[in-house]
């Protein structure tokens, strides 16, 4: 399980948002952004070698590869001043894609879910 500082959690219809800061183990705090949509799911993550940590975190977590390489986020970079002042990230984001059948969503949101201490459904 991830190390999670902050959570923030949206849910719609269509899709199931996550963003969080996630703790590495040199005690640096990334953020990380998830989507799960019907059929896949996207993880984005900062451009640096801890980033690309956490998708093989999301691999085991999914049991399976990504179906995309991760690839650099049109932008370029994230992150800024947070609104509270504790978290002052700034740099190039990347992002890979996790495809699925339709009928295996429940089971690879409960597994990301499980994968940032979310089983509970509540964000912290």
């Amino acid at each position: 399980m991830l190390t999670c500082r902050k959570t923030e959690m949206r849910e719609s219809p269509a899709q199931w948002n996550l963003d969080a800061l996630v703790g590495t183990p040199g005690g640096d705090t990334l953020p990380c952004f998830v989507a799960v949509l019907t059929s896949y799911c996207t993880v984005q993550t900062p451009n640096s070698k801890d980033g690309e940590a956490i998708f093989g975190d999301v691999a085991v977590a999914l049991g399976a590869p990504p179906s995309t390489p991760p690839q650099a986020v049109k932008g370029g970079s994230c992150g800024g001043e947070e609104e509270d002042g504790e978290f002052a990230f700034t740099g190039s984001m990347i992002s890979t894609t996790w495809e699925f059948p339709k009928e295996r969503r429940g089971a690879v949101l409960a597994s990301i879910r499980g994968l940032f201490g979310l089983t509970d459904g509540s964000s912290g």
